[in-house]
This record gives C-alpha cells, structure tokens and sequence, in this order.
C-alpha cells in the first residue's frame, strides 16, 4: 500500500471509522417540484405569500408600512409593494435603535435567536428546520445525507454558519462545526473525518488545501458551496482540478439565502422564499433584464418581513431558461456594492467603524483603509500617519481595528503628509477576473 494509503487506515481506526470513500449519487435533481414553476404561478404564489405574512406577522413596523403601501388592502401587487420606501441595510442600525424590538420589524414571539452583525445589525431567526433557505443550493451544489460537512463560518454572534448547518441538517448530512482560525487543527479533522463536503469562503478553502498539503493530509472533499465573498473563475478551476465540485451562493445575514447556483453555472438561481427586485439606486425605478440594478429583497417570512430591503449589492437579473430545468430567475453574479460598505474576508466593512477605530487614537492625524487581494486572500491595510512617533502604534491601532470589525488589518505608519487630503475612507483595490 501507498504511505497515504496506510495513513489513511491509521486516521479511520482512530475515530472507529472505514477507511473507505463516501459514494453518493450526486446527479443533479430538483430539491422540489416548485423549482420548476412556470415563472408566472411563481410570482403569484409569491405574491400570496406576501399577502398571508403580512395579514398574520406581529412586526408593527412592518404592518405599517404595509397599510400605507394599500398591501393590506385587497390582493397583494407588485404595484403596491414598490410603494414601499425602500429600507436600506446601511440605515438598519439607526432603525433597530430607535425602537424596541429591532425597529419594530420583528414579530418577538417566534424569535428564537439572535444574531448580531458588523454595523452592528441585529439578525433574528425565526422558527423551523431550515429558517435561513440554505437546503435547496446545498442540495444543487450536490451535498447529500450522509455526506460529513466542515463548515467553517463562525458560529460566534453572526448567522452564516447557522443558515448552513440547518440546510445541512435538513438533508441528513453530518456536521464538522469547524468555525473561523486553527487551519491546521480544521485540516486535521477534514481528513480524519474524511469530510466530503466544504461550506465557507473560496479563501479559506484554499487556505485549507494548501495547509492539507504542507502537513501531507489526505483530501476527501467532493463538493464545496462557497459564499460571502466573490468566487474568481482561477479558484473554481483549481478547486475543480481537485476533484472538488464547488458552486456559490448568494445571501445576507438580515434575510438569509436569496440566490445558488446549479451545476450549469449560468447565474443563481432566485429562492421563492424572497421576492427580489433590481432597481435603479438612484431613481428606485426597477431595471429591465440584462441591466445592472441593485438587489432589493423583501422576505417572505412573518417573523422578520423586511419589506425592499435595499442591500447595497449590485447584479444583473437573467430571465432565459436554465438547461438544468429550474425556471426561477437568476442573479447575474455580483458586480459591485452601491453603498460605501465592502466585504472582506466575507464581512461587511463599514467606514463608520472604521472612523470609530480611527477616533479611540487621537494622536492619528489621517488614516485611510485600502482592501487589497494577496494571493487568495483579502488584506485589510490601514495606513495612517500620526503626530508624534510612537513604535508601538501599529499594534495597538489594529487591535482596535480588530475589536471594532472583528478583522485583523495591516497597519502601515506613514510620515506626516504623505496621504494628503484624504477623500475616501475606504478603498478597495481588489480586481476579481
């Protein structure tokens, strides 16, 4: 037997497990007849459902603007619903804040966790195995029941990991609640526990593999659904050339899953669970097919009903069929971010808590914050110049960069004068091919 093999056996009998292969039938099939929905019977379902939320949710603020928009009054439109102010996601700190609970958005009975966001945002879930909609995608993405999941999203105050370990559960997989950091030790599980599937960001995956085979760790995954930050065509084909079937979705931590790709690859897919729209960002006008709008959600769930929650990303919407059967319009990727906000490392980067970090160190005269792509990984580089030298600056500045975004960012202490006036906050320099 090969060394890999052997140590493969040694790995298996130490966790009582087979030294065998998973052997799935990973064909692509429809989760549910719905996927397949003329997309006429699926807006009107859509709408229905509108309808059915908003006569039964306990969230005032959401009954209100409702009544006002006339969607309480006679059957529910799309008409109506654009009567809707829309309700920006940057604002949602200001709106959670000034009125209990969570700006009166939430239906408090049927929550049963929270979870809290970078802004901060405070995220409800609600009730039921799959609150989050993830099932479907991990199902087109190929995961099966059976199949043994790291999951690497954090399960420390955020929801990622959650909406992926409840699609999991609902599909009978087992689950590796792996979370963020500790490469090594995750690695070290993965192929110990011959795990065959991957949930997490693209860059933590090839973090992952590499670290796998600095430590000549055998490699089992077979599929990997991957979201929070964009996928470059050169992981997917390095990923693939692995053996690793890998797909993307699309999400916010607010309302969970809106979009996923089938194995075509062609666009994502819209879930039924969120009515979306694409508008102009600045005339909220909606957007014919083909032109790049800004993704609007309104979530069709009575516990937390955000209606037009105006997320700040960017796509183009795809109406012609999918060769693989589901009829549902699809997200064209996602091109860019309206608002000032960006994703790094599958978190959202406010500049206001940017300045906030910026302000606990007063002797910072400028300070600039640039998102760069090393490699497969995103860098955070803060680069500030103070008044007086101070050695120790750069590690006390990204400890607090640290305890305000939760992301470790490089610190670059420039001589006074070299970053001039200073017109953005926040630049991201990243180029995704």
């Amino acid at each position: 037997m090969e060394a890999a093999e052997l140590q493969e056996g040694k790995d298996a009998a130490a966790y009582n497990m087979p030294a065998r292969e998973h052997q799935v039938d990973r064909t692509d099939r429809l989760f549910g007849p719905e996927e397949a929905a003329p997309p006429d019977q699926r807006l009107a379902r859509q709408l229905r459902r509108l309808q059915e939320v908003l006569q039964q949710t306990g969230a005032a603020a959401a009954r209100e603007v409702a009544q006002q928009a006339g969607l309480l009054d006679g059957e529910a439109t799309l008409d109506k619903l654009r009567r809707v102010p829309l309700l920006r996601k940057e604002d949602l700190p200001r709106v959670q804040a000034q009125r209990w609970p969570l700006g009166g958005w939430v239906w408090w009975e049927r929550v049963r966790r929270l979870f809290v966001s970078p802004g901060p945002i405070v995220d409800p879930e609600g009730p039921g195995p799959d609150y989050w909609g993830c099932a479907a995608a991990l199902h087109a993405a190929g995961f099966r029941a059976g199949d043994v999941v790291l999951n690497t999203f954090s399960y420390h105050l955020t929801p990622a990991a959650w909406m992926m370990d409840g699609g999991l559960q609902v599909l009978g997989a087992v689950v590796i609640p792996g979370g963020v950091g500790n490469t090594e030790i995750q690695a070290r599980a993965a192929s110990q526990l011959r795990a065959t599937g991957y949930t997490g960001t693209p860059s933590f995956l090839a973090t992952l593999l590499q670290r796998m085979d600095d430590l000549a760790l055998s490699v089992h995954f077979q599929v990997a659904l991957v979201t929070a930050e964009p996928l470059p065509g050169s992981l997917r084909v390095r990923f693939e050339g692995r053996g690793i079937r890998t797909q993307q979705a699309y999400g916010t931590a607010d309302v969970g899953l809106v979009a996923y790709e089938c194995p075509r690859k062609q666009g994502m897919h819209l879930l039924d669970r969120c009515l979306v729209e694409l508008v102009d960002p600045h005339t909220h006008e909606p957007v014919p097919p083909g032109r790049p709008g800004e993704v609007v959600v309104t979530l069709l769930d009575p516990t937390y009903p955000l209606l037009r929650l105006a997320t700040g990303d960017v796509s183009i919407l795809v109406e012609q069929p999918c060769p693989c059967g589901r009829t549902a319009p699809r997200l064209a990727g996602i091109l860019g971010r309206v608002a000032e906000a960006v994703k790094v490392r599958g978190i959202f980067v406010h500049p206001g808590q940017l300045r906030e970090a910026a302000s606990r160190h007063p002797e910072v005269q400028r300070f600039q914050f640039v998102v760069r792509r090393a490699g497969d990984r995103d860098q955070l580089v803060a680069r500030v110049e103070a008044a007086r030298s101070d050695p120790d600056l750069a590690r006390r500045f990204a400890e607090t960069v640290q305890a305000v975004t939760t992301l470790r960012a490089e610190v670059e202490v420039l001589p006074p004068g070299s970053l001039g006036e200073v017109e953005r906050v926040l630049v991201d320099e990243r180029r995704w091919d």
